[in-house]
Formats: structure tokens, sequence, C-alpha cells
């Protein structure tokens, strides 16, 4: 038994040692400045093509009410987004259409084509301001990120538009 005990007694010093050796602090010299690497491709660009388009002044009748957009090219209504908005022209705040009140839809989008977009409304108001912002194509990743339905300040905010 003592036999052994001495020799375990030297396999935890010899170990001792070796781990002391191999665990040095000092860094080595610093090797040569390896090659530049190949130029990565581009990216695609963001979605620069944003139109705010403001009507001042206006006046909703019940029924349809058409606004000419000039704007409103073949590729924003085949691949793009239209978002309206509106605020009676005193106030400070925007509100996304569709506009319902006591849980009945009061103002909508009914249509959009090339170059104009039709609100159907179910009251009569003047002073009105209205705002179409026209996305051409679509930014990736909007539909995953619930931006579909975004008030007129975080659409602003997001597409980086003066208001």
């Amino acid at each position: 038994m003592n036999n052994l005990l001495f020799k375990m007694k030297y396999l935890v010093l010899a170990l001792l040692i070796a781990f002391s050796f191999s665990c040095s602090t000092e860094d080595g010299e610093r090797g040569p400045q390896g090659e530049q690497g190949i130029p990565g491709v581009d990216g695609k660009d963001g979605n620069a093509n944003v139109i705010s388009v403001l009507f001042e002044n206006q006046t909703i009748s019940v029924g349809n009410n058409v606004f000419n957009i000039p704007e409103l090219t073949q590729d924003i209504y085949d691949n793009g987004i239209v978002y309206a908005y509106a605020t009676v022209g005193s106030n400070a705040y925007w509100e996304v259409l569709p506009l319902s009140s006591g849980g009945n839809t009061i103002l909508e989008i009914d249509r959009i084509e090339v170059g104009q977009a039709t609100l159907k409304a179910t009251f009569t108001q003047s002073n009105l301001r209205i705002r179409f912002v026209l996305v051409a194509g679509t930014p990736a990743g909007m539909a995953s990120e619930g931006l579909s339905h975004m008030s007129y300040k975080e659409a602003m905010d997001y597409f980086g538009l003066e208001y």
C-alpha cells in the first residue's frame, strides 16, 4: 500500500508540473498580414420609392369619393401598397383608414385603380385632409413585421417621410 501511495504522489506531482508548463500566458510573435479577400456582391438597395400625396381642404360626401392620383402607377397597383389617412383640418393627428364609429365603418378605401383611389363614406364632412402613402413594391419583411395596419406616424417614420 505504501508503494502505491508513493507512486500516486509522484504521479500528482508530475501532472502539476506538466500543467504549469503547458499554460503559458505569453503570446508568440504575430504572423504576417493575410491577403485581401475578394470584394462581396453589392446588396439590393432598400425601397426608396415611397410617395406621399396630400389632399387639403376636401369635402367627403355620402357614397363614393374619387381621388385622382397620377402617382398611383401600374407598378404600385400590381406590386405595391396604398395606405390612406384622414384628419379634420384643425386636428393635430391622423387616423388610418378604415375609420369606424359605433362599430360601423364610416370611411374606407373602396377601390384602388391605376391613377385613382375611391373612398366610400357614410357621412358628409368638409375641411378634411386626406393623405395617400404609395409604396412601390413591397419592402422586405413588411407583412411579417405586422406593418400592414400601421398608423400615420408609424408609416411616415418607417418610410422616412416628413409630416
